[in-house]
């Protein structure tokens, strides 16, 4: 029975109570599956339109490669673009990457002398990675494709021509007639191959129609990554939502409900030899009832889904202080 002192605050008193009852019992085993993650954008059918390549970076024209009336294909450059801003550019790029993959390799090294945990070292690896991307996404965007097949069909500058970004290079007439505009707000959108297949899904109810990607097409100002598709039986004017999925990869899923957030980070009671305790976890975007785990879990560990956050805060009556 828990008894309250003149000394002791009535919140404490009742949070004690709460805590001496029946401890959690209820575990489940992590477990390892190949996961697919599919990313949807918003999607909509354009006519048989010319299509617009413009400049993603603030730089010089250094190079054209096509003329007017020649044919192109996905993916291929039609220009390069160069000069101070993009050179500043890449360099703040290539130092941040540097910088990145040095403060990961102390991290790694910390780690393996026991001085740093594994969500250090995971998150050590996602600023890595993330400046990897940034670093090829500006030399991707210094140099301007052709986002379908088509015909050039005018150029809009030159070489040596001083560009800002969403400036007209070239207009592109496709040859496959009408195609899909698909805007998608996932990082990996810009590194995706041209040729994968995908799912346009019309929202009127019609069936779901296979589509091609053709190539990247342009960077909204809020982010947004335009994506060009090509497929048969298209209608101009169609709306819906267009789905792709990549490649399977291993992923430790655990009930969302063993997560516990405190003080900015994330959490699970993992159940073991030594007793129940507090794990840090990297956690990825849930989906569904379940949490994907980057880092700080296994397989085969056992973590607490019943009362995990109760169990993570049981320790709060035995660090208060009672005023003198």
């Amino acid at each position: 029975m828990i008894r309250r002192s003149r000394y002791t605050p009535l919140w404490l008193a009742w949070a004690a109570l709460a805590l001496t009852a029946q401890a959690p019992v209820g575990w489940v085993t992590v477990e390892a599956t190949q996961q697919a993650p599919v990313l949807s954008g918003f999607a909509s059918v354009q006519p048989d339109a010319p299509i617009t390549i413009t400049a993603l970076q603030a730089g010089v024209l250094t190079s054209l490669s096509v003329v007017p009336g020649e044919t192109v294909r996905p993916g291929q450059t039609i220009g390069q673009l160069g000069g101070p801003q993009i050179a500043a550019a890449l360099a703040t790029a290539r130092g941040a990457s540097n910088a990145a993959n040095a403060a990961l390799a102390a991290e790694r090294g910390k780690f393996a002398d026991h001085l740093s945990t594994n969500a250090a070292v995971a998150q050590a690896q996602a600023m890595a990675a993330s400046a990897r991307a940034q670093l090829a996404a500006l030399r991707a965007a210094a140099s301007l494709q052709s986002p379908v097949d088509g015909q050039v069909q005018s150029l809009a500058a030159g070489p040596g021509a001083a560009l800002q970004p969403g400036q007209v290079v070239a207009v592109v007439q496709p040859a496959v007639g009408a195609w899909v505009k698909a805007v998608f707000y996932d990082p990996q959108a810009a590194t995706l191959s041209s040729g994968m297949t995908a799912r346009f899904i019309p929202a009127d109810g019609q069936p779901a129609m296979s589509v091609t990607l053709r190539g990247e097409q342009s960077t909204q100002p809020d982010g947004g990554v335009v994506l060009a598709f090509s497929g048969a039986g298209l209608q101009p004017g169609e709306a819906g939502t267009l789905s792709l999925s990549l490649r399977p990869h291993q992923v430790l899923l655990v009930p969302s409900e063993a997560l516990v957030l405190d003080d900015g980070c994330w959490w699970v009671m993992l159940h073991d030899a030594q007793g129940d305790h507090a794990v840090q976890v990297v956690p990825s975007a849930t989906e569904g009832t379940q949490t994907p785990i980057l880092s700080g879990l296994k397989a085969g560990d056992q973590v607490i889904v019943q009362d995990a956050a109760l169990l993570y805060h049981r320790g709060i009556t035995a660090q208060y202080q009672p005023p003198d």
